[in-house]
């Protein structure tokens, strides 16, 4: 019985032990030599090298070891968190959750997330699968998840549609049935949707010329150095049953386990070397060459497995960000698209609540800089509005502020205004006009004034009335501008309106086109003039009733004049919060 994906799996490994002793003890046609590299290799996918590549052997290339390790404890370390949607799009811990300590704490009772999240995604990246079986307890319908080897799982599509999983005891022959709710599976790659492909076994050439290699240089280094060699015989063998026998018994003592063991030789044959060097065929060379073809199969950049050949201080900073971007991240988002489907999902249905949770791995741990670039980063968002000092706090591990001490305060840089607003200071106008100022309440006609207490600072208080002044002066010249812009918008499109009716004059017509008008114009002129919209509605229905009051084209064009004339004052007055006109102001 094999595996599903590829590998022979422990029975079909034990029948075919059985089946080649067997044909080696009886003499079948498939008998293997007992010097055959078989007896001295496990089994698995065979490789154009001639080395059986299993996930067990491949771990044994160095490669391939730190690139499952990086991925795996980068991801593990990155925190697996339940959050619950807001209602304005943000996001907040929900560790009311049922699945908040499942999945950030201790899937089960022997495993922490760290633990439980590295082996599976070891299990994804050597076998492309990984499963974890969902029980309940105490903590909900999901309470722990028990990781599966890969190896014991076979996966089925029913006629319904739905998936079943049998799984083989790892003690016993007994296999258990579960159906897809009960079932946590990752799959990675896959070519039917059912199971993920095995990266070792679709790139075994790669891994097993790794290997390879590998062996190749243990053995070489192991048996002082020697390359391969030939043999010249001086003479001639008898008969072919000789030199068979020759042939065999040299073959024997070379192969296997005495390959490269020192060679005695008689009856004056030679030995000779034969091939290259290892300098000569580069083999160093090579072989960063393979590691380099590992980390392209598991998207690692090289430097993270110690290759630097091509990393440099102005590179390393990059290859660390893209590190993240293109290998830890899809990753990341594998698992979380596959809890929410798997975990979540579920437990939804199952809650009284319309909340909407999921859950996303912190990756952003990954890629802090160094403090004086985070810290340059936090000012730029602290200065221009969308980051307060409880987030700053958040992003670096510190404890919010003490209440009342601002954390929740977000800045504005104050020469910073929405688009189309005339921004005007409120404490401005605040300050009156010496010059506005109506008489005192106190004051009665025909009474005189009451004298002024002595003020040894009258000169001090004359230069900021004279300041006050100056800077009311100038903000009723921004308002007289800003009205000036929107009347003249105003007067502009109804003289339009007015003159494509002036052929054919239909008073009706145009007193709809400028209702029309006037109610849309009215939030412009709240926006301008920064003003209520009730103050805003009121200047539009005067007018308004101003340009209806009249039936004369003539007549309704002297109402724009009129318009154009008094309307800024009007809502300069409205802008700044005064019944006085503004008009000694204009130009």
């Amino acid at each position: 019985m094999r595996s599903r994906r590829g590998d022979p799996g422990v029975i079909g490994r034990i029948s075919w032990h059985l089946r080649a002793a067997f044909n080696a003890a009886t003499g079948g046609g498939s008998a293997l030599p007992p010097w055959d590299d078989y007896w001295y290799s496990r089994p698995g996918w065979d490789s154009a090298a001639g080395m059986a590549v299993t996930p067990e052997t491949a771990m044994r290339l160095a490669a391939v070891f730190s690139c499952i390790r990086v991925r795996s404890e980068s991801l593990a370390a990155c925190p697996l968190v339940v959050y619950k949607r807001l209602p304005n799009g943000g996001k907040v811990r929900a560790p009311e959750h049922p699945l908040y300590q499942v999945l950030h704490n201790s899937p089960n009772q022997w495993q922490t997330s760290i633990e439980f999240v590295e082996m599976m995604q070891c299990h994804l990246d050597l076998r492309g699968n990984a499963f974890a079986r969902i029980v309940p307890g105490p903590r909900g319908a999901i309470d722990q998840l028990i990781p599966l080897h890969p190896d014991l799982v076979q996966v089925y599509r029913l006629p319904n549609g739905k998936l079943k999983y049998q799984v083989r005891s790892r003690f016993t022959a007994e296999v258990d049935c579960y159906m897809q709710e009960e079932i946590f599976h990752l799959r990675g790659l896959t070519s039917d949707g059912l199971v993920g492909l095995s990266p070792i076994a679709v790139q075994r050439e790669t891994m097993g010329t790794g290997l390879g290699m590998q062996d190749y240089a243990g053995r070489f280094f192991a048996n002082d150095a020697t390359s391969s060699t030939w043999i010249e015989h001086p003479g001639k063998f008898k008969d072919d049953a000789a030199r068979q026998k020759f042939s065999d018994n040299f073959q024997k003592a070379n192969t296997g386990e005495n390959r490269h063991r020192t060679k005695v030789l008689e009856e004056g044959l030679k030995l000779h070397q034969v091939g290259l060097s290892n300098k000569d065929s580069q083999f160093l060379e090579a072989t960063q060459a393979n590691a380099e073809q590992v980390c392209g199969i598991y998207r690692v950049p090289p430097h993270k497995i110690g290759i630097l050949a091509r990393a440099t201080n102005n590179n390393i900073e990059w290859m660390g960000l893209e590190f993240v971007s293109d290998c830890i991240q899809p990753a990341a988002t594998r698992w979380e698209r596959r809890i929410n489907v798997d975990l979540i999902d579920p437990i939804a249905g199952a809650m009284s609540d319309d909340e909407e949770y999921f859950a996303e791995f912190g990756v952003g741990g990954l890629i802090r800089a160094d403090m004086k670039s985070r810290y340059d980063a936090y000012a730029v968002g602290r200065n221009w509005g969308w980051l307060c000092p409880d987030a700053i706090c958040e992003f670096e591990g510190m404890n919010p502020l003490p209440e009342g001490k601002g954390g929740q305060e977000y800045l504005r840089p104050l020469n910073m205004v929405p688009s189309g607003t005339i921004y005007i200071p409120a404490m401005a106008t605040d300050v009156p006009d010496p010059q506005d100022d109506p008489a005192p309440a106190n004051d009665k006609p025909g009474q005189d004034p009451p004298p002024e207490e002595p003020d040894d600072e009258g000169e001090d208080k004359a230069s900021k009335r004279e300041s006050v002044r100056s800077r009311n002066h100038l903000l009723k010249a921004f308002a007289v501008e800003a009205a000036r812009r929107v009347v003249r918008k105003e007067v502009t499109a109804l003289r339009k309106t007015l003159g494509r009716a002036s052929k054919q004059f239909d008073a009706a017509a145009f007193a709809s086109e400028a209702q029309a008008f006037y109610a849309a114009h009215v939030a412009l002129v709240a926006q301008t003039m920064c003003i209520s919209p009730a103050a805003a509605k009121r200047y539009a229905e005067s007018n308004l009733k101003l340009l209806v009051g009249v039936e004369d084209p003539e007549e309704k064009n002297c109402a724009l004049d009129w318009i154009e004339d008094t309307a800024p004052d009007a809502l300069a007055a409205l802008a700044l919060g005064t019944k006085k006109p503004v008009a000694a102001l204009r130009s």
